[in-house]
């Protein structure tokens, strides 16, 4: 196995130091190329789940701790299916072949 894991965009070069079995990253080059409202929605995710982190740690009741942790794991399977719906398909989209039907659309026929 390597030690490297690359950027989720296949046309980006970048490697980072693997830290998780199963890791998936992506640059900061490539995150800003994605749309601002997708970056927005992707940071907000991780925002509440380090808010919910913070709650965890000061509280010392079991049972609140039961229930925050079901929260954050939700907003945890959110921001999954967030990574694989919205970043993942826009940067794995395959690019539209230079062909004829792609010059009649931009043309507008």
């Amino acid at each position: 196995m390597s030690d490297r894991v690359p950027c989720i965009n296949p046309r980006c070069r970048r490697t980072f130091k693997r830290e998780h079995e199963s890791q998936e990253i992506i640059c900061g080059k490539c995150f800003r190329m994605l749309p601002e409202a997708t970056r927005k929605e992707h940071r907000g995710y991780w925002r509440e789940i380090r808010k919910w982190d913070r709650r965890i740690a000061r509280t010392a009741d079991e049972l609140k701790i039961v229930r925050m942790r079901a929260i954050r794991d939700r907003i945890s399977f959110n921001l999954g299916t967030h990574w694989d719906v919205h970043i993942k398909a826009y940067l794995l989209a395959p690019d539209k072949p230079a062909g004829l039907e792609t010059f009649l659309e931009e043309i507008g026929l």
